[in-house]
């Protein structure tokens, strides 16, 4: 497995554009991308102007093939007057635990 963590640092007044357009992208990669096994968005309640995104890929190729769809472009070109710093950190898988209802608890729709 492949871990992306994506720190994003917000312009003032853009947060609600970002949020909107990261609803799209997360519902997106939910319903075309069985191989991202995890793919959120967290607001940082100490630092209303961040987000972070926190991914987990099945695989180097699925990380790949995520990259590439249309609707990750379109995030990233929607979201480009929104974001004044990013900090990508890629992570491998050392170990793992998770519970039995972790799914629901993410996605309680």
């Amino acid at each position: 497995m492949r871990g992306v963590i994506t720190i994003y640092a917000l312009a003032e007044g853009r947060a609600d554009d970002f949020d909107d357009v990261a609803d799209l992208v997360v519902d997106e990669v939910a319903r075309r991308e069985p191989d991202t096994l995890l793919f959120a968005c967290h607001t940082v309640p100490s630092a209303p102007l961040q987000r972070i995104v926190y991914a987990i890929y099945r695989d180097d190729l699925a990380l790949e093939e995520h990259e590439q769809q249309p609707h990750v472009r379109e995030f990233a070109r929607r979201v480009a007057h929104s974001v004044t710093a990013t900090n990508v950190i890629e992570l491998s898988l050392a170990g793992a635990s998770a519970s039995d209802h972790l799914a629901a608890m993410l996605m309680p729709r």
